[in-house]
This record gives C-alpha cells, sequence and structure tokens, in this order.
C-alpha cells in the first residue's frame, strides 16, 4: 500500500472511530498497521467498555508494552486479591536498564512457602478460565 492511500484510509478509520463506528475503525486501523489508532482501540476498551482482555490484544498489535505491563498487574493484583493476599509474595528482579519512561517496574510474584522463584512470569503463559477472568474483571469493577 502505498503512503498517500495510507494517510487517506488512517484518516477514513480516524473519522469513523470519532463517530463511534469501532467495527470500520478496527478495520482500517488493522489493514493499515496504524499504531496510534490500534493503541486508541485498547484504550476504548480498556477505559470505556472495561474489557482488559480485548484491549491486550490491541496494545499487543501496537507495541504499547507499557500497557501491556498495566493489565498484566491489574490481573497480578486481582488474583492476589481473589487468592488471598497472604498467598502470595511480590519478590523485585534483579536491576537492569530502563528501555523507556514509561516501562513498569516488574515483578515476580510466587507462593510464599516457595524457597526461590521461578522465571519471570508474562501474559502469554497464561490461559484465562472464563469463571477466572469474570471474577477478575468484577473484582476491578469493585476497585473503581
Amino acid at each position: 500500500m502505498d503512503s498517500k492511500n495510507k494517510v487517506l484510509l488512517i484518516r477514513e478509520g480516524n473519522k469513523a472511530f470519532n463517530e463511534g463506528n469501532i467495527r470500520k475503525a478496527r478495520e482500517i486501523f488493522l489493514q493499515t498497521g496504524y499504531q496510534d489508532g490500534l493503541t486508541r482501540l485498547g484504550d476504548h476498551f480498556m477505559y470505556d467498555k472495561k474489557l482488559p482482555m480485548l484491549a491486550y490484544g490491541y496494545y499487543k498489535k501496537a507495541g504499547r508494552q507499557d500497557k501491556v505491563d498495566e493489565i498484566f498487574q491489574r490481573m497480578v493484583m486481582a488474583l492476589s486479591e481473589w487468592l488471598g493476599k497472604d498467598k502470595m509474595k511480590p519478590i523485585a528482579l534483579p536491576e537492569r536498564p530502563a528501555k523507556k519512561n514509561s516501562e513498569i517496574d516488574k515483578r515476580t510474584f510466587f507462593v510464599a512457602n516457595e524457597e526461590t522463584p521461578s522465571k519471570p512470569v508474562t501474559p502469554e503463559d497464561f490461559r484465562v478460565h472464563p469463571l477466572l477472568k469474570a471474577k477478575a474483571l468484577e473484582i476491578l469493577n469493585q476497585k473503581k
């Protein structure tokens, strides 16, 4: 796709998004790979619709690791609330140079009785059961 067509499509996608036509905007932003538009879609699903699992995919496609990390931290917090804070214990990872100012401090969580933590947990390590997802969303909604 040439740059002129891409610019026209992005404008059309932005117009559709601003008018509330999320489906059309989604198609265009995915087709063009428009990262700012994908981030706006993620924000729409995260903050307006309260659907962090949908937002996760858009943030991932947009390369917004800071937003992915925020969702991951919220999920871990919700899980620790659900299981009980006494079952989870944060352990700081070794210092490493920050890649961006927006990078969130990552922590490894493990059961309190373990002697040594395993490798850092990432969102890709999880398959979320529908009941757990519903409970996590319920807890997140109670926090607001």
